[in-house]
């Protein structure tokens, strides 16, 4: 090019025209002119699969598929519900009822949608189909469960979810996504659901009791035991055992003197259920903290919430009256958070606590006393695990001999583990020494008929993670379980039962080895099987415990009717002496002296009323056998009508109560 430039230049100077210079003839050569590109079937097939996975397909495809199905599906038993068309107990009427050819349009339409969403966001934050599946399924399962009332569909229910959620959680390229969620956000969300929780069983406990479900056995005994706290500190009670005896001679429960200034500001029945709501949920606060301490986050740190919060050991036992064991949530998530922190001097305040809940507490604390002092690698750690087990176990055989040879501990003893006597008054002592020379037939009661599905009852809805771990002390923490559940259940059926309260204590400990055994399971087992867990004992509550919203609305469908009876009874003056009906009890019970009305105070033989003078009112429901029976002998002795509801209660009055 140079040498063609230096020519013209020549030429130039030189008064010549310069000759034009030839183009490379080669370069605009027909031959050499680039001819579009044709597409093979390959470039096609490579386009195609571009194009789809730029939208998702096939990687999210069944994930979507699954979201849509749940949500629709969902959708069309919510409005079916509304007319009473049930999904399971009338699928027959239920199913003509849903347009097959509109769910199949709502679900396409749903899978589209989720199919744009996922075009046009962001690879590194592309979680809106597992997050949207995630939500359909637990929208489904709260609507189907809700006020079910059916144990069987639950426990399928809830794994058919895990398993979906699992797939779904599997399919997340990104989970930190999950995890940026803020601490304190999770522990508003999980607080929120406790708080939920709570007002739900105070709710439907307080109603069950207005609408007069609660019983001397177990509620009429403690409104009588916190009166008499309430007024001289003495827990006496009349109606526990037909005479006046202190409660503490039956158990060592000291710890319900907690509770007494509380009651003396609201002394109202309801309290005591209120109070039972709040400290079931309490150890939810320690729970989030432990949870926290091992590291989980986001997401998982919410469902492990959602894991105590929903746990069915912790919410049925509620229904069942008022316990002193509900203190035992709230204390041990407080105790083994101390222990997880190394906080010595909590750990030794709340193992005594716990110890005066009542006499077979101190089980807890030797078993987690044992685990510290095998779990702590410092001497300080393993001193202290020991120095408590050896005091807890010390002041359990201490109490419960007590109890045997002032109280009434040799009856209670020999009711929970008559099935480990030989000798029914030897007391606790006479357990330990069979355990130790027969621990064969100990063993033969960790699994009986009875024991079974109590034991799935409980561990399904965990998944079983408190026995996934090769560490031996742990399964130190599931001793309470063992003995408390499922040996004392094989022979005392209330104990293997997830509605009565001896399951409150051994859930708490088995929801703390979920956490710790987490450790052990890697990384993306700590941010799914979380959320699994929640899901699990949202389902299984929702289906078991919902339908007891039902007291609420049955108590203000006969509101009036419950009040006026109510005020009728608040009409007996304080300080006479009842006898009453085991359902009208409770509402009567803040006095002196009151007495359950039963056979024992009517001689079938003799046909004879047994020591009617030691009463003042006679309080009895119309129609039964026993007030059919003794209406003749009432009117020999006097004993007139005082006031009634007809053909529901009647109050009648001794004519020895005008004369004091």
């Amino acid at each position: 090019m140079e040498n063609n430039e230096n020519i013209q230049d020549v030429l130039i100077d030189s008064g010549q025209d310069s000759p034009e210079i030839e183009e490379d003839s080669t370069e605009n050569s027909p031959e050499n002119t680039e001819k579009p590109k044709k597409l093979t079937f390959n470039d096609i097939i490579k386009k195609t699969i571009s194009l789809f996975e730029s939208i998702g397909i096939p990687d999210m495809l069944l994930v979507r598929f699954i979201g849509a199905f749940f949500l629709i599906s969902g959708i069309n038993i919510q409005v079916q519900r509304k007319d009473e068309i049930w999904s399971v107990s009338k699928w027959t009427e239920f199913v003509p009822l849903i347009n097959g050819a509109v769910t199949f349009l709502l679900m396409i339409a749903v899978i589209a949608v989720l199919t744009v969403l996922y075009k046009f966001t962001p690879p590194k934050v592309r979680i809106v189909d597992q997050s949207f599946t995630l939500a359909s399924i637990l929208y489904f399962d709260i609507v189907l469960m809700w006020r079910s009332n059916d144990y069987n569909l639950s426990y399928g229910v809830m794994i058919i979810s895990v398993i979906f959620i699992y797939y779904t959680l599997s399919k997340v390229r990104q989970k930190k996504l999950y995890n940026k969620i803020p601490w304190w956000v999770c522990g508003l969300i999980v607080l929120a659901a406790a708080v939920l929780v709570t007002t739900f069983i105070g709710v439907f406990t307080v109603c069950h009791h207005k609408n007069f479900g609660t019983s001397t056995h177990d509620f009429g005994l403690f409104v009588q035991m916190y009166h008499s706290l309430a007024e001289n500190l003495t827990a006496v009670t009349t109606c526990e055992r037909d005479k006046p005896l202190s409660h503490f001679y039956i158990h060592a429960s000291y710890i319900f003197y907690l509770l007494v200034p509380i009651y003396k500001l609201f002394p109202k029945e309801e309290t005591l259920l209120i109070a039972q709501a709040v400290l079931s949920m309490g150890g939810i606060i320690p729970m989030f903290l432990i949870a926290k301490r091992h590291k989980l986050k986001g997401l998982a740190l919410i469902f492990m919430g959602f894991a105590y919060t929903f746990c069915i050991g912790l919410i049925a036992p509620c229904g069942y009256d008022f316990h002193e064991n509900a203190f035992l949530p709230t204390l041990l998530m407080w105790l083994l958070w101390a222990v997880d922190c190394k906080k010595y001097v909590l750990f030794y305040v709340f193992s005594v606590l716990v110890c005066i809940v009542k006499e077979d507490a101190p089980l807890y604390v030797i078993c987690i006393g044992m685990y510290m002092f095998f779990e702590n690698k410092k001497q300080i750690g393993r001193m202290n695990g020991l120095i408590m087990t050896l005091f807890a176990g010390a002041y359990m055989m201490f109490i419960t001999d007590w109890l045997t040879k002032n109280g009434d501990g040799q009856m209670m003893t020999s009711t929970r583990f008559g099935i480990l006597m030989i000798d029914q008054e030897g007391g606790l002592k006479e357990v330990v020494k069979n355990v130790l020379i027969d621990p064969a037939y100990f063993f033969s009661l960790f699994v009986k008929e009875q024991t079974i599905p109590f034991f799935l009852q409980v561990m399904l809805p965990m998944l079983f993670i408190p026995f996934f771990t090769k560490k031996i002390r742990r399964f130190l923490l599931i001793i309470p379980f063992v003995i408390m559940n499922l040996v004392v259940g094989s022979g005392y059926g209330y104990a293997a039962n997830v509605g009565y309260q001896y399951i409150f204590g051994p859930a708490c400990l088995l929801l703390y080895m979920c956490i710790i055994n987490l450790d052990d399971m890697g990384q993306n087992a700590k941010q799914e099987i979380p959320v699994l867990l929640g899901t699990a004992a949202l389902v299984v509550s929702l289906g078991s415990i919902s339908h007891n919203i039902g007291y609420y609305e049955s108590y203000q469908d006969s509101k009036d009717y419950y009040q006026k009876l109510e005020k009728m009874l608040d009409e007996i003056p304080k300080d006479a002496t009842v006898v009453s009906d085991t359902w009208l009890l409770p509402h009567i019970a803040d006095r002196d002296k009151i007495y359950l009305w039963d056979d024992s105070d009517y001689n079938a033989y003799t046909n004879e009323l047994v020591e009617p003078e030691r009463y003042d009112f006679f309080v009895v429901p119309v129609g039964t056998e026993l007030t059919n029976n003794v209406l003749p002998l009432f009117e020999e002795k006097g004993i007139t009508l005082y006031d009634e509801i007809p053909g529901r209660i009647q109050i009648y009055k001794s004519p020895l109560y005008d004369l004091y």
